[in-house]
């Protein structure tokens, strides 16, 4: 048993990088893990890690440990888990979408989802900002326009219909219909058409949609961000040739040889359920 808790520190260790910040996960003092990666190595005869004054690193047999150790550890995982009823998974989850995401449809998917699987508890993440999965430890994300890196699987749940939106004052000067050349001075955001040029420029769908709603100029966003302020006479959506292409939206999690079943089955059930719930 001692020798499996030792392993498992490794792993904590390797993952932060940090003796401090593993003992934080694992709620030990930074000594107690020290202890144990020091115990590991005098058993294995092998330095694991490469330790200064402010950094912590694997050695290259410390990589190899590594993917030995996250492999074995997974099977028992697994196995375990494989014995558990759905209604018994516990522990946490963390999900990262972006701002433009519907929240009403993610608040009934992730509601309903809950109702089945009451002892999981759901950490939501709301941002545009890139963010690394795997560092994060981000279980599923929600992403359009890139799905991600290689160490990633990205999974396309659909494509989000977009549209040319801009406040009415706006839309008067340009009239109901127009081309895609007659924007140039007026385009804040176009998510497809990185060489375009901006009026403005944000990376933030809600930002950019604010920014239409001060008649700042024309908007690319998708049609169900925009719906709310056209009802309220805010925004109007208008015709432009070409028409914007649609966005491509993904659902991703980190590329591993296995997946905690809790991961696995909030997998499945936004795949199986997105559709029923308007998501995209």
């Amino acid at each position: 048993m001692s020798d499996l808790i030792q392993i498992q520190t490794f792993v904590e260790v390797a993952k932060s990088n940090s003796f401090t910040q593993a003992g934080n996960n694992l709620a030990l003092p930074r000594s107690t893990v020290s202890a144990r990666i020091k115990a590991l190595e005098v058993r294995l005869n092998t330095r694991l890690f490469n330790r200064n004054t402010r950094n912590v690193s694997l050695t290259n047999e410390g990589v190899d440990y590594l993917q030995v150790c996250q492999k074995a550890l997974g099977m028992l995982i697994s196995a375990e888990e494989s014995l558990i009823q759905n209604d018994a998974l516990s522990g946490r989850l963390k999900i990262s979408v972006p701002v433009a995401m519907p929240k009403m449809p993610l608040a009934r998917l992730i509601s309903s989802f809950q109702q089945c699987y009451p002892n999981l508890s759901v950490e939501i993440m709301v941002t545009d900002t890139p963010q690394d999965i795997v560092a994060e430890n981000i279980d599923v994300a929600i992403r359009g326009r890139d799905a991600g890196d290689l160490d990633l699987i990205a999974r396309e749940l659909g494509k989000a219909k977009l549209g040319y939106f801009a406040s009415p004052s706006v839309v008067k000067q340009l009239g109901k219909e127009a081309c895609k050349e007659s924007l140039s001075t007026q385009l804040i955001f176009a998510p497809l058409n990185k060489s375009q040029r901006f009026k403005l420029v944000t990376h933030d769908f809600s930002l950019a949609h604010d920014l239409a709603c001060t008649h700042q100029g024309v908007v690319i966003l998708p049609i169900n961000l925009c719906q709310a302020s056209v009802e309220a006479g805010l925004l109007l959506q208008f015709s432009c040739t070409p028409q914007p292409a649609e966005l491509p939206v993904y659902l991703v999690y980190p590329n591993r040889s296995y997946l905690a079943k809790r991961v696995r089955v909030l997998i499945d059930f936004i795949i199986a359920n997105h559709q029923k719930f308007t998501l995209i």
